[in-house]
């Protein structure tokens, strides 16, 4: 996928018109296929709403659009985006409400954009307040992981850091509980299975690298390590899968505590 400096392509009806909508001084440019552009009523809204906020439009040829996002389903209309949104962590920590039991979520080095992407949905669904992540060896944001989150990088913080385990020992000192999330055979090396762990303090759940796990420094770091019980002998999942699973874990019994 091409971008110039800091700057890169989105693609798809939705992502395109969720940008739009709610950050619209981040687009740069907008493409449309030529051949929708002819159609009378061709994405009118989208064309609408750019030119009320004098975003450029280009109508281009089904191959230029190619070759800024390569061969994927754009549904003729692409975004040039000046840069990538991330958060910084002091801004975040200061909207942090102390009596609240808020849960973050801690990427120790994921470099699939497609299992980014559906964590980052995920987590926007299940109430998450942010995300973190290392600036090396990370997935990036760009169009793939726009599209894969369904617009939850436009509502949701995502914070990119240079060590994550002096963030980790920041979130302590906010009252944190940081939980590594073991994705391998839950009958070894792990200290609670998730169906039986209360979550009544704010949590940070970190998630290592496809393959690789949490990095053993950063798992030092943990107060606890949490398994994901499974059956006929499955020995792990996907990291997005067990994001999810953790994730809806944690909001089932927020939702629970709201109840009572």
């Amino acid at each position: 996928m091409k971008t110039k400096g800091d700057s890169f392509y989105i693609y798809g009806k939705k992502p395109v018109e969720e940008q739009l909508m709610r950050n619209p001084a981040n687009v740069m440019r907008l493409f449309i296929s030529d051949a929708i552009s002819k159609k009378e009523g061709g994405f009118q809204e989208l064309r609408k709403f750019a030119k009320e906020h004098n975003i450029p439009i280009n109508p281009v040829t089904r191959n230029k659009i190619q070759d800024y996002v390569s061969d994927v389903n754009d549904q003729g209309v692409v975004a040039l985006l000046r840069r990538a949104d991330y958060t910084e962590y002091e801004d975040w920590e200061h909207t942090l409400d102390d009596n609240s039991l808020s849960a973050v979520v801690i990427l120790d080095h994921i470099e699939d954009v497609h299992n980014f992407g559906a964590i980052l949905r995920s987590a926007a669904a299940a109430g998450i307040s942010a995300v973190i992540v290392a600036k090396d060896r990370q997935a990036p944001i760009n169009g793939v992981t726009y599209k894969t989150s369904a617009g939850a990088l436009l509502s949701l913080p995502v914070i990119r850091v240079s060590n994550v385990n002096q963030v980790i020992e920041r979130l302590k000192k906010k009252k944190f509980w940081i939980a590594a999330v073991d994705m391998s055979d839950p009958t070894s090396k792990t200290d609670t299975n998730l169906w039986s762990q209360i979550f009544d303090t704010p949590i940070a759940f970190v998630l290592g690298a496809e393959g690789k796990g949490i990095s053993a420094k950063t798992r030092e770091h943990a107060d606890f390590i949490i398994s994901i019980p499974m059956a006929h002998d499955i020995e792990s999942l996907n990291v997005s899968v067990a994001a999810a699973v953790v994730m809806f874990e944690w909001q089932r019994q927020m939702s629970l505590r709201t109840k009572k």
